[in-house]
């Protein structure tokens, strides 16, 4: 069914490489299989599955099915099918590492690519050669099912027809001699133990079920008798692709569906696992007949963070309280615990009859498992245990056996919620709690003798000791050779290309301890080394090289591995960073005093900022230091969310709607070809509120945040400002037209993530580039226009006033008491909806594009302005159900008015931009006269045909005599072959633009031929004739607002002609 080579893989050279399986994962769990196969193929929606014609053999009957739960497709006509990997590497005929690389570009997912030894090769050629030989075997048992009415008559009863064609049920023939006619060697059936030693056929008349792998390679077979014979079930025998204690029954199909519900479903046996997936409970595996054991665990987890036993209803054994089923998964959920899972039980209802159940028998409808109660673990084993204790004794037993469950788990406040329903069983607080504390402390103690024996067992290895504080050896003679008044304990290796570096606690004899981060560089030299240790006080190394040579093997063979966080907010890894921990797993986990956080399965990480070694250091690590979590307030989102949209109204729902979108920036990003990401504009004047909404937002990542004012900056300052961070929000502040043209450049690289290049010296002089991955809001008291590319980038928000009543202050004061003790916890509520996320968006963004395609009309406008407003609208439908103060419909209404509004500004300000451009050229080139064809004039009161205004100070009002204007701007055009506006369009923008301020008549000089013309008739005071001058109705423009909106410059000098009255 499936392509092979799935972890290794070769390119279109002899250069081989190779691809980690968390790397693929991540792939096919952003990659919506829908979307790639629907370019190549025209489907149609039936039930949960989708249809088409096969793209792999001619057909007019379609037989092509996709099935998005389980990632996976397959066309009934051919037989071919797969994932979306092996979709591409078909389609497209590439192969497997091309079709990896393609849909990684799509997902904007990095690659990390190792290169293949050739002992590695040839391990993988031997498993793709046993692979495919498998699934020869695989068909033909196929075919002898579709001949064998008796198999079919079996495994449709029991499982149905159509999961039976889905999951190319089979039968191996009576005949002991059937696989001897395949082209296969005897030696690979042997080793997959499909002959026996004789050389006969192992699976003899049953019933042929495949077992896969996580990439749906078929591993090995489980075989199902169709009378009473024993056993009835047969596995494969243990090969080099079969190892049954740490298959998965079922994985192939269930992943898909546990990462987007985050919950794995696990059941004793294949049958209980195909009758779960046959009623549509697909995220549902199987231990296939073995133990559950960590290996499991550790591959569920890398899916899903919660499991669900669904354990067989046997009777009690003679002598024992608790039927099989209960005992395996007792300690089965305690292990799951142990691996960092949270655990639930569904358990079938005990009969009346006392007769055995399982899965299998039970659950034949979804309205039967649904119905039936699923029980968190650890109450389900209180309630299991404690009805059975008749001593004190076996009370206390039962007490430690629970309150070692409540010591995995890290919140306190939820193990208090547990001790509360625990008191049910057993009254007395205080004892639950010192039983938790008593379990975590023996725990600390095994792992401290670990630690001790691997300490004493390399010291007898590198031949020195430690006494009285300080590294000592015997020398031949049998004197004591003291090395050093100290010792250190290594900390951690921080990995890094360019600047790695290690962490130590340094203690000398008197007992003075510092925490020491060590270069590289300091460690290949004594000389450079004892610089370093002596200036942090009474450090002394007495030794040699040779003895610091021997401390160093021993402290890096000792020493675990971390790597340094650089960038704030989510990380790769799968996990979001602050300066002072993570948010992994739904929890926040805090650094130790050395900056360092532990994950189990993700490693160690280093944040240097929280480390004690710079934590008091004021001017390192600033940014970091401001991006905390102190989880210090109580504000609930819905009061947070009810406030804001008090104070900011719509405004304050597209913001927070952006907020939302940011979170999951990367999500968002690798749904489209260029990876873009929308720019929040707040624009209004000053004390209208716009840089404080910013500021608000802000506070759901920082504690304190001063947004850099973009006229005092250069784009690579801004750039690394913004790049401090991912899926989180930078404001930039002061946004003005007349700002550098390469800052408006830069800016319009932000909108698809372009960071700045630069050579990176310590990393041989190679181009190194900073990416920007955080969701900007730019603000400032001018409206963006000067370039309508960079409009066109935004979600525009106006802020119009800038005086508010009483009460509307006190809301403000309010909010400002909100955001004052940070809001991150909000974040981290949200953060918590990351897989549904990844799962949900990319159909969440294309409904939303079609619906508001739909709202619009043939009044759509610019494509990019409708899909930057469409990111946050999809981003709240996508997290409607834990937003209840704003709904999908409202908020829709507002993007839809806000596109209207942004288009009709983008077309205004464009094709006026071009026109005021004109206006400028021509001024500047004297085709335009100061004086006859326009002029400024200072004034503190003016009227025209729509206002009168008397203002406070005076303003600059330019008066613009239209008709010559208009010619010329015409002629302009057609000699530079640009599209100009209609004499009527061009009059309706400008009167409708923001700086017209009505029309009026007014006096302007009279030119010929650009020479000023004099009114001979009549003399002047000094024997001069004056200006001859004619009046005209003029337009009126506030003059800078125009200079703010449009970046043009039309005054050569104030003109003070006073005496002469213009209007």
């Amino acid at each position: 069914m499936h392509g092979v080579g799935r972890q290794w893989a070769w390119g279109i050279s002899n250069h081989h490489i190779m691809i980690r399986q968390e790397i693929i994962d991540t792939i096919l769990e952003r990659t919506d299989i829908v979307q790639v196969i629907g370019e190549h193929v025209k489907l149609r929606k039936s039930g949960t599955r989708y249809v088409g014609c096969c793209p792999f053999h001619n057909e007019k009957t379609p037989s092509f099915y996709i099935f998005p739960h389980t990632g996976t497709f397959k066309c009934f006509g051919c037989g071919e099918g797969g994932d979306v990997i092996h979709f591409i590497e078909k389609k497209e005929n590439k192969t497997f590492v091309e079709a990896v690389k393609t849909l990684a570009d799509k997902a904007h997912i990095e690659i990390e690519e190792q290169e293949e030894s050739v002992e590695a090769k040839q391990k993988r050629l031997y498993r793709e050669a046993l692979w495919i030989a498998n699934k020869q075997v695989a068909d033909f048992y196929r075919k002898q099912f579709l001949q064998s009415k008796e198999a079919q008559g079996y495994a449709y009863q029991r499982w149905g027809e159509d999961y039976c064609t889905l999951k190319e049920i089979g039968y191996a023939p009576a005949d002991g001699h059937a696989l001897q006619q395949l082209p296969i060697k005897p030696d690979f059936l042997k080793e997959l133990g499909l002959l026996n030693r004789g050389g006969y056929d192992f699976y003899q008349n049953r019933i042929i079920i495949q077992i896969h792998d996580r990439f749906g390679h078929v591993i090995g077979f489980t075989a199902r008798c169709m009378d009473e014979q024993q056993p009835k079930y047969l596995n494969s025998s243990e090969s080099i692709i079969f190892h049954k204690s740490t298959v998965l029954f079922g994985i192939e199909d269930a992943w898909k569906t546990a990462a987007k519900q985050d919950k794995m479903f696990l059941v004793e046996g294949a049958p209980d696992c195909m009758r779960l997936q046959s009623i549509g409970i697909y995220n549902t595996v199987a231990a296939l007949g073995s133990s559950w054991n960590e290996h499991h665990f550790n591959t569920i987890k890398r899916v899903a963070s919660k499991v669900c036993f669904l354990p067989d209803a046997d009777p009690p054994k003679q002598g024992e309280t608790f039927g099989h089923g209960v005992q395996v998964v007792m300690d089965a959920g305690t292990m799951a615990m142990e691996c960092g899972l949270s655990v639930s039980i569904k358990e079938i209802p005990d009969t009346d009859d006392n007769k055995k159940q399982d899965p299998d028998t039970f659950f034949r409808n979804t309205n039967i498992f649904n119905s039936t109660e699923e029980t968190d673990f650890i109450l389900w084993m209180a309630d299991k245990l404690f009805p059975q204790t008749n001593t004190t004794e076996e009370q206390r037993m039962t007490i430690k056996r629970i309150a070692y469950l409540l010591s995995l788990i890290d919140d306190d406040t939820g193990i208090s919620m547990y001790i509360g329903k625990l008191m049910h069983y057993y009254q007395g607080r205080k004892i639950w709690l010192l039983a938790v504390d008593k379990e975590r402390k023996l725990r600390e103690e095994e792992n401290k003798k670990k630690s001790d024996k691997q300490e004493d067992d390399l010291n007898r290895k590198y031949g020195f000791y430690i006494s009285k504080g300080c590294y000592m050896s015997i020398t031949e003679k049998g004197s004591v050779y003291e090395w050093s008044n100290f010792t250190m304990l290594p900390l951690f290796h921080i990995k890094d290309n360019t600047n790695p570096k290690r962490l130590y606690k340094i203690r000398n004899a008197m007992n003075h301890e510092e925490i020491l981060e060590l270069k590289q560089e300091d460690l290949i030299s004594l000389a450079k080394f004892k610089q370093r240790i002596e200036g942090l006080g009474n450090y002394i190394w007495k030794a040699t090289e040779k003895e610091l040579t021997k401390l160093k093997s021993y402290l890096y063979e000792k020493t675990e591995t971390a790597t340094e966080i650089t960038q704030m907010g989510w990380q790769r890894q799968g996990f979001y960073a602050f300066g002072n921990g993570v948010f992994y797993d739904n929890h926040f986990i805090v650094t130790d005093q050395f900056g360092i956080v532990r994950l189990k399965d993700k490693g160690n990480f280093y944040l240097p900022s929280n480390s004690s070694i710079y934590r008091t250091d004021p001017k390192l690590f600033t940014f970091e230091k401001q991006f905390v979590h102190l989880n210090l307030s109580s504000v609930t989102l819905t009061q947070f969310t009810e406030q804001l949209f008090k104070v900011y109204g719509d405004n304050g729902r597209v913001g927070f709607c952006f907020y939302l979108a940011t979170l999951f920036r990367d999500v968002v990003t690798s749904s489209s070809a260029n990876h873009w990401f929308p720019i929040l504009n707040l624009f209004g004047p000053k004390g209208s509120g716009k840089s404080e909404l910013g500021h608000t937002l802000l506070s759901l990542f920082t504690i304190s945040y001063t947004a850099p004012n973009i006229q005092n900056s250069t784009p690579s300052a801004l750039n690394d400002t913004v790049a401090q961070s991912a899926n989180a929000l930078a404001h930039i502040d002061e946004y003005k037209n007349d700002i550098d043209p390469k800052m408006i450049e830069f800016l319009k690289g932000l909108w698809d993530g372009t960071g700045r290049t630069r050579m990176n010296m310590d990393l041989d002089k190679k181009k190194e580039t900073t990416a920007v991955d955080s969701g900007i809001i730019l603000s400032g008291q001018e409206m963006p226009t000067a370039d309508i590319a960079l409009f066109t980038r935004l979600i525009f928000l106006q802020f119009p006033r800038s005086e508010f009543s009483d009460k509307e202050k006190a809301n403000y004061k309010r909010l400002l008491e909100m955001r004052s003790l940070g809001l991150t916890h909000l974040t981290l509520e949200i953060l918590k909806q990351r897989r549904h996320f990844e799962q949900a968006w990319c159909t969440a963004f294309r409904e939303t594009q079609t619906i508001v395609g739909n709202a619009l009309g043939d009044n759509k406008g610019e494509d990019r302005i409708m899909n930057n407003w469409c990111v946050p609208l999809a981003a709240l439908r996508v997290l409607q159900d834990i937003i209840p103060t704003l709904t999908y419909e409202e908020v829709l209404h507002v993007v839809v008015e806000g596109i209207q509004k942004q288009n009709a500004e983008c077309k205004t300000n464009g094709e006026l931009g071009n026109f005021w451009n004109v206006v400028q050229y021509l001024a500047s080139d004297g085709d335009l006269i100061e004086g006859g064809d326009f002029f400024i004039r200072y004034c503190s009161r003016f009227k025209t045909d729509s206002i009168n205004a008397t203002w406070q100070s005076e303003r600059p009002i330019l008066f613009l005599q239209k008709s010559r204007i208009f010619n010329l701007y015409r002629k302009e055009g057609r000699q530079a072959n640009d599209k100009v506006l209609p004499t009527d369009a061009l009059k309706y923008y400008l009167q409708n633009s923001r700086a017209y301020l009505g029309e009026k008549v007014a006096r302007f000089d009279v030119y010929k031929k650009g020479i000023i013309q004099y009114d001979h008739s009549r003399m002047g005071a000094n024997n001069t004739p004056p200006k001859l001058t004619m009046t005209q109705r003029a337009y009126c423009f506030d003059y800078d607002s125009l200079c703010e909106t449009f970046g043009i410059s039309l005054w050569t000098a104030p003109d003070q002609r006073d005496n002469d009255e213009p209007f």
